[in-house]
């Protein structure tokens, strides 16, 4: 097969991979506001940051590429939302949270001997991942906040596990959910090799 033609048959997958994160993230971060008590209590929505479930959950089925739709996602939802600040801070932001994601998920994956079409992910699985994916990400993304503004320390451990605690909540409830359709539904399991193939192919 030409080589044309191959990137014509893999270049809607790639967007797909990118492309799909990058929505459901938006999704779940205005999901809020179709819920009145949450939208008025927002310390209940920060608590269960459905976000950061969201993240993982794209790169547990999309891979790798996942986190590019994501990264895109955070540094946008920054950009409106702190235009203050200038864009490149919110670009290391989230440049380094996505990748410190992949390279937490892929390595508990595999601590965890869970198959990438995750037929094997149980439910005590699920708090593991929840956990090493929230703490990286509360950690992360609090230390590069300190780094870029020149913040003290003393209050570095405070503000790191008050993310990691609206993480964690909302990657149990994401992750878990999914756990549950990968074990039911053979259809999603075959879509997941299905898109984890095409990664190895392109690569």
């Amino acid at each position: 097969m030409p080589i044309s033609s191959i990137n014509q048959i893999r270049l809607p997958i790639i967007l797909l991979k990118i492309g799909v994160p990058f929505c459901l993230y938006f999704f779940t971060l205005y999901l809020v506001k179709a819920f009145p008590a949450l939208e008025n209590r927002p310390e209940l929505s920060y608590f269960i940051y459905l976000p950061a479930g969201v993240k993982v959950l794209s790169v547990l089925i999309f891979g790798w590429m996942a986190a590019i739709g994501v990264g895109l996602a955070v540094f946008i939802r920054l950009i409106i939302f702190q235009p203050e600040q200038p864009w490149y801070i919110w670009l290391t932001v989230a440049t380094v949270g996505s990748a410190i994601l992949v390279l937490v998920i892929n390595l508990t994956l595999k601590g965890l001997g869970i198959a990438r079409d995750l037929h094997n992910l149980k439910y005590r699985d699920v708090v593991t991942l929840a956990l090493l994916a929230s703490v990286a990400h509360g950690f992360s993304y609090t230390y590069v906040i300190f780094v870029v503004h020149n913040y003290a320390f003393d209050n570095f451990m405070r503000e790191s596990m008050i993310i990691v605690m609206g993480g964690f909540f909302g990657n149990m409830l994401v992750i878990g959910l999914l756990t549950y359709f990968a074990q039911h539904s053979r259809w999603l399991r075959q879509q997941i090799q299905r898109l984890n193939k095409d990664s190895a192919q392109q690569e």
